[in-house]
């Protein structure tokens, strides 16, 4: 007892070395930048004595380069492994920047590759924490080492760390939380999860080329801050789906987000019970109602005013304002909120805004989110530029996306819901399983100025007052089909129903939807017009 007592001593000796990570004065450096060490990050992240690391006593592999090959780096710079978080079961990893700046190589690909595989396996969401200044440019120029790859990428290196996302998707919520830069090579696996978290520092940013290689090829002069910071990638690119400002508030924000998701794509999602009566009737809806044509309506509030608790986690804030994307709970149960701003561009949907819509309704569809759809769109904002740039094929993806999606569907139309705008936010036609409309929305109306003079144009001409003839056929035409009653004559609508309903008219489709089971053909996956 006392020779395996010795060993055990020994064993945890050694264990504080691997556990510390880089040296002390590599981890000033990095609490002097403002953020926390990758051991740090999992232990704020993790609940409390839950986590349980896999391959602590790693090492990287041997490539002949001496200043690599004689120094030492636990973990070969990453923490991998599974724990709990709110008490539900998941698998993380976290570079570690403090070694040789969290560089990516072999055995690093590999314990990553393992953490996505074993989520996978085990039905479980999984989080990486990205903190990494690119490959490490040692393994790639190694000596060859088996299976006839160079370097160390023979232990399930680059190709795995390729691979593994997309075998993921659809089947465990992937996120990534980028609290340091992603550079280079470094950026393709990250960007393939669901959610891309991006914190706002200098410290931070993401591009696949340097500005000494831009500069090289195109005589371009720029900085990191110019191609790669959180406002270009959140607000023009589109790439960051949650902005934070620091490693404590995208440890929390993530669990939040993650409250609303099912473990894996064959569970519902949990359901939570936030006390808000599902009976809640709003008089301040009547105010949002966009009773004459260019009234503009806030459409957070009117959300907020409907789902649990105001509590709304909204995606891509700052990317395509003209549409809102985002999760909430109606009556305890996670819903996918889409909805068109009128406050920007009327709601039009663009090439952008269509991107933003059908990536997050897929996303909805595979975890058996139900999707909620809020319309008040001028239909699409086209332009010669935009025709030019294909805007036909990124519109074509949310209708798409819609139509593919078997989960649950309500559209609520609560103003302009003519003209193109019928078929781009979700109708019955389009498999919608609730479609219901507020006294103040135009589903179905047309512009009767234009019909009258296009079809009356021969007696309107012919009359001894033109002008008056004109304006009493527009009468006429308005008053006989651009009526909500017309366009439930038409089966465009459902029901037409007082604003200060809807959230009672929701939760109570939801209770009835709920075991949805809507049966298609079967194939391989669709071919969205990427």
């Amino acid at each position: 007892m006392t020779e395996i007592m010795d060993e055990i001593n020994k064993l945890n000796e050694k264990k504080k070395k691997y556990l510390q990570g880089g040296t002390e004065s590599s981890v000033a450096k990095q609490h002097k930048a403002g953020k926390l060490t990758a051991r740090e990050r999992v232990e704020n992240f993790i609940d409390a004595g839950t986590f349980r690391e896999v391959g602590l006593w790693a090492q990287p592999v041997k490539t002949g380069f001496k200043d690599t090959d004689s120094r030492f780096f636990p973990g070969d710079a990453v923490v991998s492994g599974f724990g709990k978080v709110n008490n539900r079961p998941i698998c993380v990893y976290a570079h570690d920047f403090t070694q040789m700046g969290g560089t990516q190589a072999a055995t690093q690909h590999s314990k990553v590759t393992k953490t996505i595989d074993t989520a996978v396996q085990m039905g479980v969401p999984y989080v990486g924490i990205v903190d990494c200044a690119g490959i490490r440019l040692q393994d790639m120029m190694g000596e060859p080492l088996f299976r006839g790859n160079v370097g160390g990428y023979g232990i399930g290196g680059s190709g795995s760390f390729m691979y593994s996302p997309p075998w993921a998707s659809g089947v465990v919520p992937q996120i990534s939380l980028m609290l340091g830069p992603q550079f280079a090579g470094s950026s393709y696996s990250p960007i393939m999860a669901d959610f891309l978290f991006m914190r706002r520092s200098p410290a931070v940013f993401m591009s696949l080329v340097s500005p000494p290689v831009i500069k090289e090829v195109t005589g371009e002069e720029v900085t990191y801050e110019d191609i790669g910071s959180v406002t270009v990638h959140s607000e023009v690119s589109g790439i960051i789906d949650v902005v934070v400002d620091t490693d404590k508030e995208a440890l929390e924000k993530c669990q939040e987000l993650l409250s609303f998701f099912p473990q894996n794509c064959k569970e519902a999602p949990p359901f939570v019970d936030s006390g808000d009566s599902p009976d809640r009737r709003e008089e301040a809806l009547l105010d949002l109602a966009p009773v004459k044509t260019d009234q503009v309506s806030d459409m957070h509030k009117l959300i907020k005013l409907i789902i649990d608790d105001q509590h709304f986690f909204e995606i891509k804030k700052f990317y395509a304002k003209n549409i809102i994307v985002g999760f909430a709970r109606l009556g305890g149960h996670s819903v996918g909120i889409v909805a068109n701003n009128p406050a920007h561009l009327n709601g039009m949907i663009d090439a952008n805004s269509a991107d933003k819509a059908a990536r997050f309704v897929r996303f909805c569809n595979s975890f058996n989110i139900p999707l909620a759809f809020f319309v008040d769109s001028a239909g699409f904002a086209s332009s010669p530029e935009a025709e030019s740039l294909g805007i036909e094929r990124h519109i074509a993806k949310l209708p798409f996306a819609i139509c593919e999606a078997t989960v649950p569907k309500m559209v609520i139309y609560t103003g302009d819901c003519s003209g193109e705008a019928e078929y781009a936010m979700g109708s019955e036609a389009m498999g919608c399983d609730l479609a219901v409309a507020w006294p103040s929305a135009r589903v179905g109306f047309m512009p009767a100025e234009e019909v009258v003079d296009l079809f009356y144009q021969k007696e309107i001409k012919n009359a001894d007052n033109p002008e008056k003839m004109r304006e009493v056929k527009v009468m006429e035409f308005d008053q006989k089909y651009n009526s909500l009653v017309h366009s439930g004559a038409r089966q465009l609508i459902q029901d037409i129903i007082d604003p200060r309903d809807t959230r009672p008219v929701l939760i109570n489709a939801l209770s009835c939807f709920f075991n949805k089971n809507e049966l298609r053909p079967w194939k391989k996956h669709s071919n969205i017009p990427l």
